[in-house]
């Protein structure tokens, strides 16, 4: 299992301007490791993140997906506001292969979302989207989990229960961490990358990983968050092969 780029070329353009994210880049992530890629902030991180899941498509070369990758945790992007959180579990099992009902009494539980399960996503409160949302993620078995910085969320018991959930998760799946983080690094990886200045490089060990960024260049935090709200992210393209 893996996810493989290829020299690939990515600039995003707006309006205006171009920005050159990625230039003529290649790694080979493995789809079963807990793979730390550091970038500082503004390096290109989230952009890889969009490649690797297949939101976005490189203007040269090639990303090839060798495992079941997830949509990014908690990305509250994939989740159509105006449906229910069931109609928005039961629409994500069938474009990823999976039984809905399984998954859904499990979100249910495990989240202690209740009678909110049939609430328009719009509807819901902070708390309720956050758990919502982070137990959908780890609901379904992919074989890879994407990360974008957040790997944990909510507050009290449930912060606690979703730690177990991740703990349980990194026995059976691979992650891709990708992260300004050196905390969630040092922590969790097993397998480092980074990205700075356009080029994706494997590293040896965390310190090597942060040093080759500059501690200074990185920020504090440790990949958890206390809630999610609405309209957090932008729509995302859902892109299983």
């Amino acid at each position: 299992m893996s996810v493989t780029f290829t020299n690939v070329h990515k600039t995003l353009r707006q309006k205006n301007e171009k920005t050159k994210v990625l230039d003529d880049a290649s790694a080979l992530f493995p789809g079963d490791k807990i793979t730390g890629i550091l970038s500082p902030p503004g390096g290109g991180k989230t952009t890889t993140v969009q490649l690797t899941t297949g939101k976005l498509r490189p203007d040269m070369g090639s990303v090839r997906r060798e495992s079941l990758v997830s949509f990014p945790v908690a990305g509250g992007g994939v989740f159509n506001n105006a449906l229910t959180g069931r109609e928005n579990l039961a629409f994500l099992c069938r474009v990823f292969g999976f039984d809905p009902l399984p998954i859904i009494r499990f979100v249910i539980d495990f989240a202690e979302v209740g009678k909110a399960i049939d609430k328009p996503m719009k509807l819901l409160n902070r708390d309720e989207r956050t758990r919502l949302l982070f137990t959908s993620a780890y609901a379904i078995p992919f074989e890879t989990y994407i990360v974008d910085e957040t790997l944990l969320g909510g507050r009290g018991a449930f912060r606690e229960r979703c730690v177990e959930l991740v703990e349980e998760r990194m026995q059976t799946s691979g992650f891709l961490i990708f992260t300004s983080s050196a905390v969630l690094v040092r922590r969790y990886c097993n397998e480092f990358f980074t990205i700075d200045r356009m080029k994706i490089t494997q590293m040896d060990s965390a310190d090597d990983a942060i040093a080759a960024i500059g501690e200074d260049r990185l920020k504090f935090g440790a990949g958890d968050i206390d809630g999610i709200d609405e309209n957090s992210d932008d729509t995302s393209v859902i892109n299983p092969g």
